[in-house]
C-alpha cells in the first residue's frame, strides 16, 4: 500500500469540503494532495470563467486550510467519473477521495450514480465519504463473501488496520443460496486469514453471518461501529456483486474504501 499522492474530488459544497479535510489531515497526512473541481459541460459559456473563478478562490481557500505545503488543484470541465479517473492515471496517484454533494443545477454529482461508476472505472482505490469520523478511523470492516479475497484488498486492509492502531473486523458474508459455498468445507488459508495472524489479537474480530451481501455489510458496520469498510472492486460479470457495493456506497454511514484489480487501467463507462 502506498499513500504517496491523493486526488481529492470537491463540488465546493460543505460535505465535499469536510471529506477533503479529513483525508488530507486525518487518513493520509502526508500524502500529496491534488484537489479536483469539475465544471458542467452544460454550463451555458458565459457563466464558465465565472464557475472557474468561484472555484479558483474556493480551492485556494482549501489548500490553505489543509496546510499541506504540496497541495495543488485543478479546474476541469467534463464528467466527474471519468475526469477522476483520467487525473489518477496522468499523475500517478495512489488514491481517488471524494465526498458528500449538495443537489445543485451547475454540479455533478460525486456519490450516487456518479460513484458507482468511478469504482468501476478506476485504475486506483477509490475512497468514499458520505460522511467523516472525527480523526482516524479506529474501527476497519473487511466483508468477505467468498473463500478468497485478493491480495491487493488484504495488503490495503492490514496496512491501514496498522496505520490507524485500529480494530479489524473480518466478516464472512455467507450467501443464503444453498448451491453457495460453505465456510465449514475445509480450513481456508487465504489473504484475509494472513490479515488477522499480523495483528495483535485483541484487535481482530472474525465472525461469518449469513444473508445478501449489502444487508450484511450494512448491518455488521453499524454492530462493530466501523468507521471505514473496505471491499472489493464490482466484477462486471457479476450484476450481483455491483450491485452490492453500489447500495453499499449509498447507503453507508461510514467511509467506504473500494479496491480495484491490480492491473485494472481506466475502463470505459
Amino acid at each position: 500500500m502506498r499513500l504517496a499522492r491523493i486526488i481529492i474530488g470537491v463540488d465546493l459544497t460543505e460535505p465535499s469540503i469536510r471529506a477533503a479535510k479529513w483525508v488530507a489531515q486525518s487518513f493520509a497526512p502526508n500524502a500529496e494532495i491534488v484537489l479536483l473541481h469539475c465544471l458542467n459541460p452544460l454550463l451555458v459559456l458565459r457563466h464558465v470563467a465565472e464557475a472557474r473563478a468561484t472555484a479558483n478562490r474556493a480551492l485556494r481557500e482549501l489548500e490553505r486550510a489543509i496546510g499541506i505545503p504540496r497541495s495543488a488543484h485543478c479546474i476541469r470541465v467534463g464528467d466527474p467519473a471519468r475526469t477522476l479517473a483520467d487525473l489518477a492515471a496522468e499523475l500517478d496517484a495512489d488514491l481517488i477521495a471524494v465526498g458528500a454533494h449538495e443537489e445543485h443545477p451547475d454540479r455533478l454529482p460525486l456519490l450516487g450514480s456518479t460513484a458507482e461508476r468511478l469504482v468501476r472505472c478506476s485504475p486506483v482505490p477509490v475512497l468514499l465519504c458520505a460522511t467523516t469520523p472525527v480523526g482516524a478511523p479506529r474501527s476497519v470492516l473487511l466483508p468477505v463473501d467468498a473463500v478468497e479475497v485478493s491480495a491487493e484488498l488484504a495488503e490495503w486492509t492490514g496496512a491501514l488496520a496498522e496505520q490507524f492502531d485500529a480494530r479489524l473486523a473480518l466478516v464472512h458474508v455467507e450467501p443464503t443460496a444453498p448451491s453457495s459455498p460453505r465456510l465449514t468445507t475445509g480450513r481456508p488459508r487465504t489473504p484475509w486469514c494472513r490479515v488477522a495472524r499480523q495483528l495483535p489479537p485483541q484487535r481482530v474480530f472474525v465472525d461469518a453471518v449469513l444473508g445478501e451481501q449489502a444487508e450484511a455489510v450494512l448491518s455488521e458496520s453499524r454492530r462493530f461501529k466501523s468507521e471505514l469498510v473496505l471491499m472489493q472492486a464490482p466484477d462486471e460479470e457479476v450484476a450481483d456483486t455491483a450491485d452490492a457495493v453500489g447500495r453499499v456506497l449509498r447507503r453507508s454511514e461510514c467511509p467506504v474504501l473500494v479496491i480495484p484489480p491490480a492491473d485494472r487501467e481506466v475502463a470505459n463507462v
